[in-house]
């Protein structure tokens, strides 16, 4: 297809959400609700694709919404009492599917309250290991590991997030035991890791790869189901002999249930048209995230299959509500 009519066609799928958003009460306007604070990847996303649907011909101003805090509880709760009118979206990763199992009363339930959308993008896990560690591949390091279980620890995003989930999920299948030290966020778990505070760390590729160049970190194995093309070197944690893992951190945009269908088609086409616009990817391409997209059922499908991996992650963590 060429290049014109791809953007016809994007052109095309903007129009019906500007006809949708114009009949509605004012201001015409989307809001995206981010989980995150400002600067992250999740948050470049979300404005790139903001910026995009209000630039578009015929497109709508969006505003991006900062909520960050509570594992992303507070921005989940903000979108769960918005109008189910179509104009407030909410991005979600890995937490928005976990948290409701980590906390005794949870403000929303994920499948019961949100429908999805579109699946946007992911980027992998990266298992690095401090340079101490004397390990050049994933066997050296699970035979360390078991050698050293009564002091080795690992650092993740915090209790319940993707990168803690993914490290409890390796040592189930591949039959060793690590420490577990969650920081408040990624920049503090990679620095103690860094520092040689903690030994391993799963931790977005992207982040971690300046480091592994620099050989302030070792790379020993990556969680995508691919290598990737920025360490096409480095194994799988798959091929390295554990079949079958991933771990990855994505990010994709739910609506309130209850949303009619006339204005889910719209956004939905909206949403994939920005993702496709030539910009958004370039921009995508320079911090590491991998496009997804597809339909809402795919990323329903998705969710699906996330939810039932983590949840057994938290079984084999024993990580109990609070």
């Amino acid at each position: 297809m060429s290049t014109a009519r791809r953007q016809l066609l994007a052109l095309g799928a903007l129009l019906p959400l500007a006809a949708t958003l114009r009949a509605q009460a004012r201001p015409e306007q989307l809001r995206m609700l981010v989980p995150y604070a400002p600067g992250g990847a999740a948050d470049t996303l979300a404005r790139a694709l903001a910026e995009r649907l209000g630039a578009a011909d015929g497109g709508v101003p969006v505003l991006v919404d900062n909520r960050p805090g509570g594992g992303t509880v507070i921005a989940s709760q903000a979108a769960v009492t918005a109008p189910a009118d179509g104009r407030t979206l909410l991005l979600v990763g890995a937490s928005f599917l976990v948290q409701p199992h980590l906390l005794i009363k949870p403000p929303y339930d994920a499948r019961r309250d949100f429908e999805p959308v579109l699946l946007c993008a992911s980027n992998p896990h990266l298992l690095a290991v401090h340079p101490s560690v004397p390990a050049a591949n994933l066997r050296e390091f699970i035979a360390w590991a078991k050698a050293h279980a009564d002091k080795a620890a690992y650092a993740s995003f915090g209790r319940g997030s993707s990168g803690h989930l993914g490290f409890e999920l390796l040592k189930k299948q591949a039959g060793f035991d690590m420490l577990h030290v969650p920081y408040k966020g990624g920049a503090p778990a990679l620095q103690a890791l860094l520092s040689g505070d903690v030994s391993a760390m799963l931790t977005d590729l992207p982040q971690a790869l300046p480091f592994v160049r620099s050989g302030k970190l070792k790379a020993i194995a990556v969680g995508s189901a691919q290598r990737d093309a920025s360490l096409p070197e480095v194994r799988t944690v798959s091929e390295s002999g554990v079949a079958g893992f991933v771990s990855e951190s994505w990010f994709g945009f739910v609506v309130r249930k209850g949303t009619p269908k006339g204005r889910l088609d719209p956004l939905h086409a909206a949403l994939a048209a920005a993702l496709d616009a030539p910009a958004v990817k370039a921009g995508m391409d320079a911090i590491g995230l991998r496009r997804m997209g597809g339909t809402a059922e795919r990323f329903a499908a998705y969710l699906e299959r996330e939810a039932s991996r983590l949840v057994e992650a938290l079984r084999f963590a024993r990580v109990e509500p609070e």
